[in-house]
């Protein structure tokens, strides 16, 4: 009989799914490499063959959302044509997901502490960095689009507004998880209106986000 072929990186997406619930459920510290193998229906060995350590799996959590989100992202701002709409389309639906995972938020408190000290705070602080600094970049980009179509003013300084939107938007969905009664929704539509009128380069034509 033929050996059974192992797909490793389906297999390693499926242990990182199970990861993220546990460390949902448990957080960090709480959560174990034994339960993340039951929970993937793996042996611990298994589970070693895919992944190094806990931290390891940790950050796999992270690197799989973040790269869902930014698919996500592409495949909204795809269908649309203006920078203005495109920009709307990316926050608007990264707003959306951090929603209907509110319950990931705590890990990545989790995630900062452990990036201003400890034993793994080079390699957490690494993660962290790229996260906003990919996000920075993909908002830039949409704003620097927008400034060559001619649909935001020329003078906007794109790194700047970039990181005042996605600040924001992590600041917001912190308030969210302490108080979900917040429209976090409607906030971030007003909030990018605003934004969206001051570096339009034709502020009368501006509409509701």
């Amino acid at each position: 009989m033929a050996p059974k072929i192992v797909d490793k990186q389906a297999k390693r997406a499926e242990i990182t799914r199970a990861a993220t619930k546990v460390f949902a459920r448990k957080g960090f510290q709480g959560a174990s490499v034994d339960d993340i193998a039951e929970a993937a229906g793996v042996s611990k060995g298994t589970l070693y063959g895919y992944f190094e350590n806990k931290e390891e799996l940790f950050y796999a959590t992270f690197e799989a959302f973040q790269a869902e989100t930014v698919a996500q992202c592409e495949a909204a701002m795809a269908a649309q044509v203006s920078a203005r709409d495109k920009l709307t389309a990316c926050l608007m639906l990264t707003v959306e997901t951090l929603q209907e995972h509110i319950e990931l938020f705590p890990l990545t408190l989790e995630l900062w502490a452990a990036a201003s000290s400890g034993p793994a705070r080079e390699r957490f602080a690494v993660v962290m960095e790229r996260l906003y600094r990919q996000f920075r970049r993909m908002t830039a980009e949409l704003i620097e689009a927008g400034k060559t179509r001619g649909e935001f003013r020329a003078d906007v300084e794109s790194q700047a507004v970039a990181a005042w939107l996605v600040g924001g938007l992590d600041g917001l969905m912190l308030q969210y998880w302490f108080d979900q009664s917040l429209d976090a929704r409607g906030w971030t539509a007003s909030y990018l209106d605003t934004v969206l009128r001051g570096i339009s380069a034709h502020p009368a034509e501006g509409g509701n986000a």
